[in-house]
């Protein structure tokens, strides 16, 4: 395996100070490699538990102008957005921007005048250039990241970068072989590549970081406990999905990011304070484009959508003994022992019982299992009523009752037959006024007014 193989599965592994040594080896077989330095970028910007930004920020210059040298649009792309990425990480929001809105124009998304380029995507989709999808679901994440951020601020500054980094110097063989006995002595600061003027301007932006960390820490320590969230979990084969329980939190200002391997989402509590939910890694890999974040009025659910239909998840992020996200295709392609000696417990699903979550899975089991049949006094003959005990056992099943086919549709049909007028009252008016988006029992509640429909919000729209 190469040293970019390498630092590939370091980088996957989280392990960033060795991806870094990995793509420094690399850069010295291919030191114009616009590929590698935007991978080395992105290691710089993942150290744990204090990212070195500037370096990253530096890579991602290189990258830039080594693509434009290439004359490769889709690297151009790739090496702007990593740099966008990274000053949006170092609170330059408006210079962030800025790049965006470039990658915007490039991919088609957007002409010169920031209106929609019907033309150019069409071009695009003639051509068979299609692949960018992923950088265009990317760019609406961060694009409105950005936008929630410049739109909070009191003052919004002028852009700062000019399309083009300027004074760029792209490290010779000298440079990186100084840097790899760096990173491999355990530092993980490779400087800028030996520019003094350049160096002192990334020490000065990074004293000014630390500077607004520090105060942002004071701040944070002066501020009461931020409140936690409830959340909950279930799975079905196809999908898992995770629902946080917050009211009123406004759709226009949740921050979605979802990865194959990550979720992350950031909103505003009603008390003013601002929450992240992540899950970094996720168990199992997930398809981004088919998964969305639905907001209502009393909840936040996450509709995870698994790469693999038939994996079930022991939980929702993955641990160090768990199989690392490039090799569970292979795990589940794999014969499973059948001396299993534990199960996993099934997954809590969401309830509003007070006395906590049910075990859907049990109550199913208990409505598909066959009542014992009684035995009866009159003796039958060999052969004599065989069709008889049949029919029975076809009229115990749970299939028969009410006749449902489903035995979580026969186990709803008995709880309305069962339930008293003011319960039938309830369940009816909220299912029929909601369009089929909310069931209650609570006719006291639903009684005051109509049961509106819960609209539904995802990424994916």
């Amino acid at each position: 395996m190469n040293a970019a193989s390498l630092g590939d599965a370091s980088l996957s592994a989280s392990d960033y100070p060795t991806a870094l040594t990995h793509y420094t080896t690399a850069l010295l077989t291919h030191p114009r490699s616009p590929t590698y330095y935007i991978k080395r970028s992105t290691a710089f910007s993942r150290l744990k538990p204090t990212p070195n930004l500037s370096s990253a920020l530096h890579d991602a210059e290189i990258a830039v102008v080594l693509a434009r040298e290439r004359g490769k649009r889709e690297l151009i792309v790739s090496a702007q957005m990593r740099r966008g990425i990274v000053l949006f990480l170092m609170g330059r929001y408006v210079d962030a921007g800025f790049l965006f809105g470039r990658v915007e124009e490039m991919i088609g998304l957007k002409d010169g005048n920031g209106e929609e380029d019907k033309g150019e995507r069409l071009r695009s989709a003639m051509s068979g250039s299609g692949g960018n999808k992923g950088v265009e679901a990317e760019l609406r994440i961060w694009s409105a990241k950005v936008k929630g951020k410049v739109g909070a601020m009191e003052a919004v500054g002028e852009v700062e970068v000019n399309e083009v980094p300027e004074g760029i110097k792209v490290p010779g063989e000298g440079d990186l072989k100084a840097q790899l006995e760096v990173l491999k002595g355990g530092k993980v600061d490779v400087g800028a590549g030996g520019e003094g003027k350049e160096k002192k301007v990334e020490e000065k932006a990074e004293k000014k970081a630390e500077a607004k960390d520090e105060a942002s820490q004071q701040q944070v320590k002066s501020q009461p406990a931020v409140e936690k969230v409830r959340h909950e979990w279930y799975q079905s084969t196809e999908a898992v999905v995770v629902t946080l329980y917050v009211k009123g939190v406004p759709k226009d200002k949740v921050d979605v990011e979802l990865k194959e391997d990550l979720v992350s989402l950031q909103f505003p509590l009603p008390s003013g304070a601002e929450y992240d939910f992540t899950l970094d890694p996720l168990f199992a890999p997930i398809n981004p484009s088919a998964s969305k974040v639905s907001v209502m009025s009393t909840k936040i659910e996450i509709l995870l959508r698994k790469q693999s239909a038939a994996q079930k998840w022991s939980a929702l992020e993955s641990t160090s003994t768990d199989p690392k996200l490039s090799d569970r295709q292979t795990v589940l392609n794999t014969t499973i022992p059948t001396t299993t000696t534990t199960t996993a417990p099934g997954p809590a699903y969401p309830t509003s019982s007070r006395h906590g979550a049910k075990d859907w899975d049990k109550l199913a089991s208990s409505l598909t299992a066959k009542k014992p049949k009684e035995k009866t006094k009159k003796t039958k003959t060999e052969g004599e009523g065989e069709g008889e005990d049949e029919a029975d056992s076809d009229a115990e099943s749970v299939n028969s009752d009410y006749g449902a086919a489903d035995p979580v549709d026969g186990f709803f049909k008995k709880l309305y037959a069962n339930a008293d007028p003011d319960t039938r009252r309830a369940m009816m008016k909220s299912y029929v006024e909601s369009q089929g988006t909310s069931l209650s029992t609570n006719w006291d509640e639903v009684s005051q007014g109509p049961v509106k429909r819960e609209e539904l919000w995802g990424t994916n729209t």
